[in-house]
């Protein structure tokens, strides 16, 4: 399979007249099996949410800013905020002279239809604009063209940097509604046209989709910001990590986006030759979670007791490979109020001297689920011995991960090992799911009931002064570390192996999953 692929782009170099990748062109070694579409109101997959990013551009975009995922204009050059008690009205004015890649104009009227789209199709994304109070019954009130130029959006009062991380997500870009429309099919509003095509006015364009073979996108020379350096980025499908790895080392291709860690280590080992190791933060993180209502977990001396039982460098060095940053919070790196703050270092004796207060001077024995990959199964070893040396006997119990999920959001677990996913890179996406209960996430699965860092979390959600919501942040954050049922163990890192000869991937990976920006990238 990869054999075909590989030959599609041989042939394609050939014709440049090219005996390697050339300078303007970025190939990349990657699994493409997993891309469904790349439609902006349907597509939720990772991978090929970075060709739709590429592909579109939005009213605003996340770019780090003094080390924080910040929103930035893009579409938009400005914005008016207005809060009218129980909604918030948003102007958006456009720049002069947008173009879609096709040289046509994009004006509101393109603006509004594309979120209008995405509520209308109503597929994985919509719920991010139902988030901000905008949803297919209310959109010809909320989502309004004011003239050509300006756009309204009337949106739940939330704090602006979580209304604006929403709208600077691939699923808010926006789609040029003349050539969407004149290429419907059934009323389907286009989504069988864009599956393997674009329609946007970001830096590239979507020119050709192989499946199993290739994805093709060209520099978008009407992009506003101007044509990016690189000219095309060819991802050829590659699905085995051993080939793609095979491919970066013989310089067939730029870039290998799926390596083992076995394979990130061997690089981290020989860095400075011809093929770098690029590490960067991951939009997610591993916890253990005890259900606060069962047994002795009901107290939070016990709670606290399992965060100072556990080995987190044992972890992060044995099971990830030294692959993973310590982050004992729930605020992950680059988002508001993080603070770097790790509280926790194992200390059996004081973790048994808080179960001896607590009234389990001997322990006790509780079920530890969890999922049935390497990497789960592996940390829940470490942990069970981890609890064994205080008088804890855990019971490991495997699940398939659906099954798993299942009975966790029944509330049906005791103590579990898991993770959790960004979905927009702001603090609200975290403070949220592991503090407020009345959301029905992560905290609710764990039946804690806190209306303190419940209220608190919402309170942080609205407010629209950042400093006073960066030191709400930090009062949650350190409620929540003493109090709740959770012992975060590591933020995940991205990792790939990529050329000497490619500059600024690491600032175009920084955010990744959730962001990831070619136009950052070039060649020497």
């Amino acid at each position: 399979m990869w054999r075909k692929a590989f030959l599609v782009v041989l042939t394609f170099l050939a014709v440049l007249s090219f005996a390697k990748t050339p300078k303007d062109t970025l190939v990349i070694a990657g699994n493409t099996e997993i891309f469904i579409t790349l439609d902006p109101a349907v597509c939720y997959e990772t991978f090929a949410s970075a060709v739709v990013e590429a592909a579109y551009a939005g009213l605003v975009k996340i770019e780090p800013v003094n080390g924080v995922f910040t929103p930035v204009p893009e579409l938009a050059e400005k914005w008016e905020v207005v809060n009218k008690g129980d909604v918030t009205e948003w102007i958006f004015y456009l720049r002069k002279g947008l173009v879609f890649a096709n040289g046509d104009p994009l004006t509101a009227e393109d603006v509004v239809f594309s979120f209008k789209r995405a509520l209308t199709i109503n597929k994985s994304p919509a719920w991010l604009f139902n988030e901000l109070g905008l949803t297919a019954e209310n959109m010809e009130q909320t989502i309004v063209k004011v003239d050509d130029g300006t756009v309204k959006l009337v949106t739940k009062p939330l704090a602006q940097s979580i209304v604006l991380s929403i709208l600077s997500g691939p699923w808010a870009g926006v789609v040029n509604k003349k050539v969407v429309l004149a290429n419907e099919v059934n009323g389907d509003l286009g989504q069988t046209y864009l599956t393997d095509k674009s329609a946007g006015a970001g830096p590239y364009q979507v020119i050709e989709w192989k499946r199993k073979e290739q994805v093709a996108m060209q520099a978008n020379s009407r992009y506003w910001r101007g044509e990016p350096t690189l000219k095309r980025i060819i991802i050829m499908d590659v699905p085995e990590e051993t080939t793609q790895f095979l491919l970066v080392q013989k310089g067939d291709v730029d870039v290998a986006w799926n390596i083992t860690p076995e394979q990130a280590a061997q690089l981290r080992e020989t860095n400075g030759g011809p093929v770098r190791l690029i590490v960067t933060a991951s939009q997610s993180n591993e916890y253990v979670a005890m259900n606060a209502q069962w047994g002795p977990f009901k107290d939070e001396r016990v709670r606290l007791a399992i965060k100072y039982a556990i080995d987190y460098d044992a972890i992060i060095k044995s099971v990830r490979r030294g692959f993973a940053i310590l982050n004992q919070s729930f605020i992950p790196i680059g988002y508001l109020g993080f603070s770097n703050n790790n509280p926790f270092k194992r200390d059996v004796e004081k973790a048994k001297q808080l179960l001896a207060e607590a009234g389990y001077p001997n322990g006790f024995e509780v079920e530890l689920l969890t999922n049935t990959t390497n990497i789960r199964q592996n940390e829940a070893v470490v942990i069970q011995a981890n609890l064994a040396e205080i008088g804890i006997k855990a019971n490991i119990s495997l699940m398939p991960a659906s099954e798993m999920y299942a009975k966790y959001r029944q509330q049906g677990t005791q103590i579990i090992v898991a993770g959790w996913g960004i979905d927009y890179p702001d603090t609200d996406n975290l403070a949220k799911p592991f503090a407020d209960y009345r959301v029905k996430q992560l905290a609710w699965r764990n039946m804690w009931y806190d209306d303190y860092a419940a209220d608190l979390a919402e309170k942080a959600g609205l407010e629209m002064d950042n400093n006073k919501r960066v030191e709400m942040y930090r009062e949650l954050e350190k409620y929540w570390m003493e109090k709740g049922p959770f012992a975060m163990l590591y933020q995940p890192v991205n990792y790939w192996a990529v050329s000497s000869d490619v500059v600024g991937f690491e600032k175009a990976g920084e955010g990744y999953s959730l962001i990831f920006d070619f136009t950052k990238i070039s060649k020497k």
